[in-house]
């Protein structure tokens, strides 16, 4: 097994990790495939400048590796986010229409992992995935089998 390979599977393994503490946490799955919660709570933040110990030798910051447009599979014309420097975000269904907006959070899981939680403007959980400790994000899976985002901008 490739180096990439092992480092795919790991975040996808935590990453389903994540998904089911968020479930745990109220988090549920709706029909149209995006994740929601009745929890708001904070985890333990992490300030935005933090390096990434366990998951890379990463020193930049972690928004300025996530910004940019990732579409589902990185197919332009399926659902996709767009994610800003200021760690704003807006998800869009499959034909433009807004979806969901909020604020994405780099956070230290419970088991010490860091990871990009998605919070919506009432606070609420949205999504979120492990920090692969790549210099500039260029894919990530959400938990429990959901969606993979492929940056396409």
């Amino acid at each position: 097994m490739s180096m990439l390979q092992g480092t795919k599977r790991r975040c996808a393994l935590l990453g389903a990790c994540l998904c089911l503490a968020l479930l745990f946490g109220s988090c549920g799955r709706r029909t149209d495939g995006a994740s929601s919660s009745a929890n708001g709570e904070e985890a333990g933040s992490i300030p935005p400048t933090a390096s990434s110990e366990n998951t890379g030798n990463v020193t930049a910051d972690p928004m300025e590796r996530l910004t940019g447009t990732f579409c589902i599979d990185g197919d332009e014309t399926a659902a996709s986010v767009v994610i800003n420097p200021d760690g704003s975000f807006t998800a869009y269904y499959a034909s433009g229409t807004p979806e969901q907006s909020g604020t994405v959070r780099y956070e230290a899981n419970d088991a010490g992992f860091h990871v990009y939680v998605f919070y919506t403007d009432e606070g609420k959980p949205y999504m979120g995935f492990v920090d692969s400790g790549e210099p500039r994000i260029s894919e990530f899976e959400t938990g429990n089998g959901g969606y993979r985002y492929v940056r396409v901008r």
